[in-house]
């Protein structure tokens, strides 16, 4: 899937930003995911440069859509897969057509996590899983990504599967929601304040200001901010 969210801006704005240090290499990165996904795309790709890009990432996807149409990555790639906790693709649904709820969305994606890395294992591919930040107070299923990020990290073994707290960079340092930050030294943009929003007012996403009808146009540094966590887990392999 081509990256969006403004891609050609952004991606020039991000390039300018980077401080992760790119290694050289031709191992394919492909980035496979939600929402949080998509608004980081365009920023993970020149972080992880010189690596050829991939990003099959759609809003409210949960892992069991990947699992229906098999992963599309190259053999031998680096795969991080960063999923939120949505529930309302069909085929997170039971059998009276309703979302799991609580724990029971954490056992699902056990399920399914487990059969992605499988899947991806036997194609020789390496995978980074992505911890999640939390969600506003105001804004339900807090208790579902803490449960997720453990399970992430439960799941690594440290040599083909790894873990990455993203989260934690637009989080504040006692791991609590934020809606600014000090600016990064060497951010594309700094606003007078010396701190910049790195949350939506929807208490979820990344793009600043109210929800989007389409991709984020302007800059956001929560999404640099998550996809410059990534690249660094990835650059450090």
């Amino acid at each position: 899937m081509a990256v969006r969210c403004g891609a050609t801006v952004l991606l020039l704005i991000a390039v300018g930003c980077s401080s992760a240090a790119p290694k050289p290499a031709s191992t394919s990165v492909v980035l496979i995911g939600d929402s949080l996904g998509v608004q980081a795309a365009p920023y993970l790709q020149p972080l992880v440069a010189p690596r050829p890009f991939v990003a099959d990432v759609f809003g409210g996807s949960a892992p069991c859509d990947f699992l229906a149409k098999g992963l599309q990555i190259p053999a031998g790639s680096l795969v991080a897969f960063t999923f939120d906790g949505n529930t309302d693709s069909p085929c997170m649904l039971d059998g009276t057509g309703a979302p799991p709820q609580g724990q029971a969305v954490v056992d699902r994606y056990r399920t399914d996590v487990t059969s992605l890395i499988t899947e991806a294992r036997k194609l020789g591919a390496k995978v980074l899983l992505v911890g999640q930040p939390v969600h506003a107070a105001s804004v339900p299923g807090n208790d579902v990504v803490l449960l997720l990020d453990a399970m992430y990290e439960s799941m690594a073994n440290g040599t083909d599967v790894n873990y990455v707290d993203a989260g934690k960079s637009v989080e504040n340092a006692d791991g609590s929601f934020a809606v600014s930050l000090p600016c990064l030294a060497g951010e594309a943009t700094c606003d007078p304040s010396g701190f910049n929003v790195v949350r939506n007012d929807d208490g979820l996403h990344f793009c600043p200001g109210s929800p989007p009808p389409g991709p984020c146009a302007v800059y956001a540094s929560g999404a640099y901010r998550f996809a410059k966590a990534i690249a660094e887990a990835i650059n450090a392999g």
